[in-house]
């Protein structure tokens, strides 16, 4: 389980504009061992390979067969802080680079220009669950809940 955060800020006095583009964001190119015939796309909208390119979710979940024999999953989140939160996604067709290569990434300039202001900072926020094995999808929203919304803990001193 690992956490990532960036700000992005302005680094001069003048505002600055990110384009609309469908890469940007935080994104993940896969081993090369992944391809269309041995790995899986599902996002907590129910979205899979063929149509998750483009579309928003608060994760999306990734799997694929490793040359080794074994099998590696990553659980992708992210956070409801960030900008165009849920998030659009990149997800490469089935067919790229004609094996069917892997690529994934929140793109949260995917659908929309993101204006930065000077003197301001703007903050992404991701985290990826890397494990060996399955989930469900039941605990893959569970943990996705345990991310966006943590216990709030208040310790009371008694006598």
């Amino acid at each position: 389980l690992w956490d990532f955060t960036s700000t992005l800020n302005c680094a001069t006095p003048d505002p600055v504009v990110l384009k609309e583009y469908r890469y940007g964001g935080f994104g993940f190119r896969a081993a090369h061992d992944w391809n269309n015939q041995n790995s899986k796309v599902l996002t907590s909208e129910g979205k899979t390979r063929k149509d998750a390119d483009a579309s928003r979710a608060r994760w999306c979940m990734i799997d694929g067969a490793m040359d080794d024999g074994g099998h590696t999953w990553i659980l992708f989140m992210d956070y409801p802080s960030n900008y165009n939160f849920p998030e659009p996604m990149r997800v490469w067709p089935e067919n790229m680079n004609g094996r069917g290569d892997v690529f994934f990434s929140f793109s949260p300039t995917r659908n929309m220009d993101w204006p930065l202001a000077p003197d301001k900072n703007y903050g992404l926020k991701y985290r990826m669950l890397v494990y060996d094995g399955a989930i469900s999808r039941e605990i893959a929203e569970k943990t996705w809940e345990s991310f966006a919304h943590p216990p709030h803990i208040t310790i009371t001193k008694t006598k």
